[in-house]
């Protein structure tokens, strides 16, 4: 083999180790905030899910996040420098309003199509997950709006964006990586229960936050467009639970 195909494929090992450990660090930040958060508090004498557990599982879940983002940003710029949270530029800000535009028309189209296929109105396993914990109101509410808003937008933009994209056939055909994100991105999202149509869903979003991020080639117009979609989601999960 030349040194071009030694290199691809160094780069492709690595690139499967740094994805597996942004996996395992994102699962340890809930793990961790979750446990350790409700563990402190019954230690002090206060409920595992009163305000103290809460001040301490968002806390807990900033230290973790604010790691793991380092540890993943360390492992980026070990291939391409360059990588970082730069300030944004109106011009390209364009790409998360077409980004945003593109996944909820996908979205809706993909929801007719399982309508038509399936004679039913159903949401991912995932987001019915996270209401279910968000139900709990206080504590949950507040632990779902902080993973979805803070820390999904960072933390899995620099895992399926950031190490894909950049450890990945990066020399190769423009759409090879693309694609590649979006898969795995959506089988991350489905891996409780495998559904066809919350798998395209997913893989929709991912694809197109991968085709924001290499035409913007600055990660944070993928991160600004992953929290505009997520707080979106957010807001319309808490005014159905108020207006229920």
């Amino acid at each position: 083999m030349n040194n071009k195909t030694l290199q691809t494929v160094d780069n492709l090992f690595k690139g499967i180790v740094w994805l597996v450990v942004g996996i395992i660090l994102n699962t340890a930040i809930q793990l961790f905030a979750t446990a350790g958060s409700q563990g402190l508090a019954l230690s002090f004498g206060f409920p595992a899910k009163g305000r103290l557990a809460t001040v301490l599982m968002v806390g807990i879940t900033i230290i973790f996040m604010a790691m793991t983002v380092s540890i993943m940003l360390w492992a980026i710029r070990r291939v391409s420098p360059n990588v970082g949270l730069h300030p944004f530029q109106v011009q390209k800000l364009k790409w998360v309003g077409y980004g945003f535009a593109s996944i909820i028309v996908g979205s809706m189209v993909i929801n007719a199509v399982r309508v038509l296929v399936t004679g039913q109105v159903s949401e991912p396993e995932n987001q019915r997950m996270l209401e279910q914990m968000a139900q709990q109101e206080g504590y949950g509410l507040i632990f779902i709006l902080v993973l979805a808003v803070i820390v999904a937008p960072l933390v899995e933009e620099l895992i399926f964006r950031g190490i894909i994209l950049n450890y990945f056939f990066k020399n190769g055909w423009w759409w090879t990586n693309v694609f590649l994100s979006a898969g795995l991105f959506g089988l991350y999202h489905v891996y409780t229960g495998f559904n066809l149509f919350d798998f395209l869903q997913y893989s929709l979003m991912g694809l197109i936050l991968a085709i924001v991020y290499k035409k913007t080639r600055q990660i944070q117009y993928a991160m600004a467009l992953h929290f505009v979609n997520n707080s979106f989601s957010m807001l319309v999960l808490v005014l159905t639970m108020v207006l229920h």
